[in-house]
């Protein structure tokens, strides 16, 4: 009964929000016509090889978390064909391109055919589901043709609907999964109530991902034109309502010979313009061409994509955006292994690793302009509180390592590929 239900109210879903692409935002519109695309991309796979491994992610949130299994099974299994499914625009649209896969598609809308095509046309060894975005039908449609089935970094809540009256149907799928590896202790013990038996805690891959950046050669030649000997703070995936809040401390400081670093989130011109606009410092704008730095400038927009978490490196305090509005808290787990105290909006409910760093006191909260002056007269005045901040996250990034390893070794012992 509750299959039935679910497949009666995710066509009526598909017949709702089809219809808004034309009336509603880029994203949508992508979310509709990059599905039409899958069957075709899908058609790039080597007929002659039959050895395919299939992971799918929400979003890039999740292929993060995820990425460190990716790298292990590439690695792993050089010879299989690997095909990554995203279901949201958000990681689609930058990992269209990975490397670490041979196609990349959207994952089409979960009925019972299409479950059964895309299973049937992949015919991956075995499956990966990242995190939580379980679609039954396709669970389904692997346990039909016998594919074992692995979740990858879950984390579940007592009120989560699966849970609950109408989830009944699936847990009955969750039981035939392979392995589900949790994040923690709780989401282990829900699963065991629940007579899901096949599950163990293995942590977060993401923290693994983090921990492998410190090894890595994090210097930036412009980085290190712009720097100057005083404080340098970083502002990482900062939309305008971050921008805001930091202006009037960014215009304060600066005279004092602290040095701001802001990486936006989303590079719109018309932001960068009216950000570079408010700002009294000398200010510029990297885009790319090393020659434009200074060490006279103040302030230093990065323009560019793929350099925040380097950018870190060479920091001494950071913000993280997205924690003002809704758009969703970023990263914070890059700076903390880089060992930087970290400032963040109000908006962190949804994020584990911003509750337990705030516990742990390597994270601050701030909610308005005055809050971030304060925080830099303290910062200025004696940093050892806020070295002790950073203390604190990059130990916490240690001890939250090794989810890789766990899941692999069980991986190695279970696949039969």
């Amino acid at each position: 009964m509750g299959q039935l239900l679910y497949n009666t109210l995710s066509v009526l879903g598909q017949l709702t929000l089809r219809p808004l692409q034309w009336v509603g935002s880029r994203k949508l519109r992508e979310f509709w016509v990059g599905r039409t695309e899958t069957w075709a991309r899908l058609q790039a796979l080597d007929p002659m090889n039959d050895k395919r491994l299939w992971m799918h992610c929400a979003s890039l949130g999740e292929f993060e978390q995820g990425r460190p299994i990716l790298e292990w099974l590439r690695k792993q299994y050089p010879e299989h064909q690997i095909v990554l499914s995203f279901f949201s625009p958000s990681g689609y649209g930058p990992k269209k391109n990975t490397p670490l896969a041979d196609v990349v598609v959207y994952l089409p809308w979960d009925q019972p055919s299409n479950a059964r095509k895309f299973v049937q046309t992949v015919a991956p060894g075995a499956a990966f589901m990242v995190k939580s975005d379980l679609w039954p039908n396709y669970l389904i449609a692997l346990e039909q043709r016998q594919i074992p089935c692995y979740v990858i970094a879950a984390r579940f809540k007592p009120k989560h609907w699966i849970f609950g009256p109408a989830g009944q149907f699936m847990r009955h799928r969750l039981r035939k999964i392979r392995h589900v590896f949790v994040q923690n202790q709780d989401s282990f013990t829900l699963l065991k109530q629940r007579a899901i038996d096949h599950c163990s805690v293995s942590g977060d891959p993401r923290y693994d991902r983090v921990t492998a950046q410190l090894s890595q050669d994090n210097e930036l030649d412009f980085i290190n034109a712009f720097k100057q000997k005083g404080p340098c703070i970083i502002l990482g995936s900062s939309w305008p309502e971050d921008h805001d809040l930091w202006l009037p401390a960014i215009n304060q400081f600066t005279e004092l010979g602290v040095q701001f670093i802001i990486a936006p989130h989303d590079l719109n011109p018309d932001e960068i313009k009216r950000l570079s606009g408010k700002i009294t410092a000398d200010c510029l704008i990297y885009q790319g061409e090393p020659d434009v730095i200074n060490n006279r400038a103040q302030v230093l927009i990065v323009n560019t994509i793929g350099h925040l978490s380097r950018i870190y490196a060479h920091g001494d305090l950071a913000y993280v955006g997205g924690g003002m509005g809704h758009s969703g808290l970023h990263n914070i787990l890059e700076p903390a292994a880089f060992g930087l105290p970290i400032l963040i909006g109000p908006v962190f409910s949804k994020f584990p690793e911003a509750i337990d760093l705030i516990e742990r006191g390597g994270v601050l909260v701030i909610k308005r302009p005055t809050d971030v002056i304060d925080h830099l007269e303290k910062f200025l005045g004696d940093n050892q509180p806020y070295d002790q901040m950073g203390a604190i996250n990059s130990n916490y990034i240690k001890d939250m390592s090794g989810a890789t390893a766990r899941i692999t070794e069980l991986l190695k012992e279970d696949l039969n590929l």
